[in-house]
């Protein structure tokens, strides 16, 4: 996105906060890709430096994502960019105790191409990775059914594959554990990096 295109994103009001801010106006251009690049899904902040500030000291600017006038829309079972899509609330995981979790589980591409499972919690904050590394993410395939495993008599490329009745090669794959629960796993030397016991069912992420 280019400049222009920056400076139409923001809100004028906010636009006109950050510029308030600045001993030169054409620092503008340059802060505003900076503060779009640091969003979150709840915020972005606007950092002046002490050489670039009217007051001559740092200051930051903490705005909600709001602000922003263009917003990319989630779309279900397709990679979304990150963090140009804010993810919803999915609520799949298996309750505990009759109780929704906390946390929302989603399969994530990272930047340098590897998939994983991560955590999102419900204030939209990734759990034990840093959004930096994300390039992507999805939510994992609709689950097959038991029966539809037991009938399974040949593997499946791009399906679901009931597990041990057939094995997988090399990679990391979508997981289907016997309680319900979705995950990413790598096969690998003939065993599994994760949940080893639980699986009954892989697929190709693609």
């Amino acid at each position: 996105m280019n400049n222009t295109d920056l400076t139409s994103t923001f809100d004028p009001k906010l636009l006109e906060i950050y510029r308030s801010l600045l001993k030169n106006p054409d620092d503008l251009d340059l802060l505003l890709e900076t503060t779009y690049a640091s969003r979150n899904a709840a915020d972005m902040i606007f950092a002046v430096s002490a050489e670039q500030s009217v007051t001559g000291k740092s200051v930051a600017v903490v705005a909600a994502r709001e602000h922003l006038a263009e917003e990319s829309e989630y779309v279900p079972h397709a990679w979304n960019l990150w963090p140009d899509v804010v993810p919803p609330r999915l609520d799949t995981e298996p309750y505990i105790e009759g109780k929704p979790q906390e946390c929302d589980y989603w399969l994530v591409k990272l930047r340098g191409g590897r998939f994983i499972t991560a955590k999102l919690t419900r204030q939209k904050n990734w759990v034990q990775i840093s959004e930096n590394l994300i390039e992507s993410y999805r939510e994992f395939s609709p689950r097959p059914s038991a029966a539809w495993l037991d009938s399974q008599v040949e593997p499946r490329e791009n399906d679901w594959n009931a597990y041990p009745k057939f094995i997988p090669v090399p990679g990391t794959y979508e997981v289907l554990l016997t309680d319900g629960r979705e995950r990413a796993v790598t096969w690998k030397d003939g065993k599994w990096s994760f949940y080893a016991d639980e699986i009954a069912a892989f697929k190709k992420i693609i």
